[in-house]
């Protein structure tokens, strides 16, 4: 399973310049000259036993006036955190790149916004997006605000991700939150204005339900933003949704539960939760959560019966986000806002008494939308198909603007023959990684000169069509793209793409050429096996040359009905047709 790591990080004008108006308004991003959160995430990643993952942190200033010094900061950090993980770079002029490439390619005007850093619901989207360019087959979210402290992060949060539990398939993990007394509550003092608006309360109801109670493994009603794990056909599917200013997170498990998508929790996947204390007043915090929950109120009750789509209800969510989304929610406001003005009162504070109040308005007149939200999210979810459906056919250019980027690329010296040189041990150690054998006699002393490796540059072909092939490959890095020519499109049509683990050249076993092209889109190396080779190992070890084969097949096999799946739901057909020589 293919994995992307992505962490948004938040920067702002120097302390002394503070805000100006209209730059972008995030809870606690960090002044460009001071040390902020990103440097503690980076390096309690040291802890996680497992970093066979890509690493992007996508760059969020609230200026594009910061946009440089904000680079050169994140840029700083990493060198110096030193981690030994694939590391990218997501820029706004990145976003402008792929822009580019998305209207040449039709994309419909209204699917551009989304390409966005404007915004939590657009920054998380953009997570989602570059998971996909780098073809993932899970997305792990998580904040620059948090610490590991689970060596086995990585692989607990993606265990049962693609896989049945009770009934569903688990498309949506999530892990949880706990707070600097290692606690997984909320760390908040309960105030008197808190009776009628007890968010923590119905929170903690619930983090009781779902996390401090058995099984492990349970549907959630939940989920956070920072501990996110998210399944290729989902976060391909379903977008974030770009009208949540704030609980963006909380949306996305609605949004999803409405196109059939289960999130699931995992009350063993903690993460340590260390956020910069808010600054802003109560007043200001509770009118942000009037607009989210008014705003998602509207779009459940607005509703109607789709053939691709699943009706929810509030109480689908309880207790929490549930109790804020139903009838009783504006009597909710209305005493909530009441008892924080006359606190603001007692205070001696005008401006938190008419901002209170202020709030009961703006629940009435300016929160609710103007139009029909569950109209207005299927649009959206359907330009982000749309843009999807680029990606699957541009996702080499796309991929191209990001390696921009890629900070763990270092230039590798090729002798003559193209080759790397490795150790007959190193070899052994990938192959043995990739293949399992039980046969105590097999001598692996004896076979690992059979092995050799090839390596290739970023866009250099592999082999193409019609080209004699006499070995069996293992892909050990990098990336390979199988396409076909096609009269009418120069780049021909991809069929599928190879990565680690993959098995290439299986049609030397029946003396026969290449069907397809195959080009690196990236550094890539394969160990190759001459065919006359392979047959020796069976001859002299019949046990293991069998077990041999039997897992070269299986690899084929498993790689043919992903495919082939994959192809099904482009085309709307099917996935039932068996498996498909693709010919490599």
């Amino acid at each position: 399973m293919r994995k992307v790591m992505v962490i948004p990080t938040y920067w702002a004008r120097e302390k002394s310049d503070g805000w100006h108006v209209g730059d972008a308004v995030y809870d606690h991003p960090t002044p460009i000259d001071e040390e902020g959160t990103l440097r503690r995430t980076l390096e309690s990643m040291r802890i996680l036993s497992y970093k066979d993952f890509k690493l992007v942190l996508i760059i969020c200033p609230t200026t594009p006036e910061i946009a440089n010094a904000a680079e050169k900061r994140v840029l700083d950090i990493v060198n110096e955190a030193a981690l030994q993980v694939e590391t990218y770079l997501l820029t706004i002029s990145d976003l402008e790149k792929f822009k580019t490439i998305f209207s040449g390619n039709d994309a419909p005007d209204q699917a551009l916004p989304l390409v966005s850093l404007a915004g939590y619901a657009n920054v998380r989207n953009m997570c989602l997006m570059c998971a996909n360019i780098l073809d993932a087959d899970a997305a792990l979210l998580i904040d620059d605000d948090e610490v590991f402290e689970i060596s086995d992060f990585v692989e607990r949060a993606v265990e049962f991700l693609g896989k049945r539990v009770y009934g569903d398939v688990v498309y949506g993990m999530a892990g949880y939150y706990l707070n600097k007394n290692d606690q997984y509550y909320d760390d908040v003092v309960p105030e008197s204005w808190m009776t009628y608006w007890d968010r923590f309360v119905f929170k903690a109801k619930a983090y009781d339900e779902i996390i401090g109670c058995a099984p492990r493994i349970k549907r959630t009603p939940f989920a956070f933003g920072g501990a996110m794990i998210i399944h290729r056909d989902l976060f391909r599917s379903v977008p974030f949704d770009p009208q949540i200013t704030r609980g963006e997170d909380l949306d996305y498990l609605i949004n999803s539960r409405m196109f059939g998508f289960s999130f699931f929790l995992d009350n063993t996947l903690s993460i340590k939760h260390l956020p910069v204390k808010k600054k802003h007043p109560e007043w200001k915090r509770i009118r942000e959560d009037i607009y989210r929950f008014v705003y998602e109120r509207s779009k459940l009750n607005s509703q109607y019966k789709t053939s691709n789509m699943v009706l929810v209800t509030a109480e689908d969510f309880d207790p929490y986000p549930g109790a804020f989304l139903k009838g009783d929610l504006d009597e909710m406001i209305f005493r909530s806002n009441s008892m924080l003005a006359m606190q603001y009162m007692a205070q001696g504070n005008a401006e938190g008494v008419k901002e209170s109040l202020n709030n009961i308005a703006i629940s009435q007149k300016e929160a609710p939308p103007m139009f029909d939200a569950f109209s207005r999210y299927r649009a959206v979810q359907k330009s982000w198909e749309q843009l999807d459906g680029i990606i699957s056919t541009k996702r080499y250019l796309l991929r191209k603007i990001m390696e921009e980027h890629n900070l763990s690329k270092k230039p590798i010296l090729l002798d003559n023959q193209h080759v790397r040189q490795l150790s007959p041990e190193e070899i052994l150690d990938y192959i043995r990684s990739v293949f399992y054998f039980t046969d105590k006699s097999f001598d692996w002393d004896s076979i690992k000169h059979m092995f050799y490796v090839n390596t290739f540059y970023e866009g250099e072909m592999v082999f193409k069509s019609g080209d004699f092939n006499d070995s069996i490959f293992v892909l050990i890095k990098g990336e390979i793209v199988l396409y076909a020519n096609s009269p009418s499109n120069e780049d021909g049509v991809e069929i599928t793409r190879l990565h680690k683990g993959d098995i290439i050249g299986e049609s030397c076993i029946s003396h026969e050429p290449f069907l397809l092209n195959g080009r690196a889109t990236e550094f890539t190396e394969i160990i190759g096996l001459h065919s006359d080779n392979l047959q020796k190992i069976v001859d002299k070890y019949p046990v293991s040359g069998i077990n041999l084969y039997k897992q070269i097949l299986f690899k084929i096999v498993v790689k043919r009905r992903e495919d082939n799946q994959r192809i099904a739901k482009m085309i709307g057909t099917p996935a039932a047709m068996g498996a498909t020589n693709f010919g490599s």
